[in-house]
């Protein structure tokens, strides 16, 4: 029997109940409030997109400013699981980056999240300090330390990226 010339009435039991389900009344992802870890720089992400999209075969865009987007697109894909692998003994809560801001209300920047407040076990997650530094001289950071931010909402940042200045 094939799913495409299935009528609703001869589903398996599961899969009717999973077609009747209706997304709205999901309940919504809760988001950590508080992460730690280190924020990436603008200069760090364009570094690592560009080796990802010449590793890639991506080409060059002629412009600078849309070559440098892409290339921040890019790394805050791969990033995490660039330093995972790359890093021996670093542990990431989320293999997604997190929006924070570190410099103030118009300042939102990624963060690689090393732990966080969403559950007791990812709070007392912590990676060695030897590692921590590891990770801070391969992004090429400087003397940046791992610290506790506070999360950015999805909403506060449409508002930012729907900004007229840009």
């Amino acid at each position: 029997m094939s799913w495409s010339l299935c009528v609703p009435s001869e589903m398996p039991e599961r899969a009717r109940k999973l077609a009747k389900y209706d997304i709205d009344l999901m309940p919504p992802m809760r988001l950590p409030d508080h992460v730690y870890g280190v924020y990436v720089t603008d200069e760090c992400l364009v570094r690592f997109g560009d080796m990802l999209r010449k590793g890639l075969g991506h080409p060059i865009d002629p412009d600078p400013a849309d070559d440098a987007y892409r290339s921040k697109i890019i790394a805050t894909m791969k990033l995490p699981l660039i330093v995972q692998i790359a890093i021996r003994g670093l542990t990431l809560t989320q293999f997604k980056m997190a929006l924070v801001r570190p410099f103030g209300p118009l300042g939102i920047r990624y963060l690689l999240v090393l732990s966080d407040s969403g559950s007791a076990k990812s709070r007392k997650l912590r990676n060695s300090t030897e590692v921590e530094e590891q990770l801070v001289r391969f992004l090429g950071l400087g003397d940046q330390k791992p610290k506790w931010y506070r999360t950015v909402r999805w909403y506060a940042v449409i508002n930012v990226l729907n900004c007229p200045s840009r």
